[in-house]
């Protein structure tokens, strides 16, 4: 319901900042600074940041389960991208730098982390 009651300020927002796009006056502060919303809206895709602590754990938890089901020496190096989609709980999309037996690597991972805040590896393929 929450997320419904976000769209409908945006939308409204937007449509009249569309006849006016210059002008913010007269409109309540919370709905003037709600073009960008701090909160991600269900389905979408928003940009995540690399270094937050809800992606670095999803990136350290995709290196090592991929490590341990591959059964192959992954060190975890960087975050170069993140976005993270509302679902059924969060979606992380990663670009990850890692090692791979002593080689640097470039890998795609998408990790599902469950409302229970369990954590799931949906897939992992190598970019170089």
């Amino acid at each position: 319901m929450r997320v419904l009651h976000q769209l409908l300020n945006a939308l409204t927002l937007s449509s009249l900042l569309a006849c006016s796009p210059e002008k913010t006056e007269g409109l309540p502060a919370t709905q003037a600074s709600s073009t960008v919303s701090a909160e991600p809206v269900a389905g979408a895709w928003a940009l995540a940041d690399a270094f937050g602590p809800d992606v670095q754990e999803a990136a350290r938890f995709a290196v090592q389960t991929y490590a341990v089901q591959n059964k192959a020496r992954v060190l975890y190096k960087d975050v170069t991208q993140a976005r993270q989609q509302v679902a059924a709980g969060l979606i992380f999309d990663l670009h990850i730098q890692v090692t791979l037996d002593g080689a640097r690597r470039n890998t795609s991972a998408k990790v599902w982390r469950q409302p229970d805040g369990a954590y799931h590896l949906q897939a992992w393929a190598w970019l170089d």
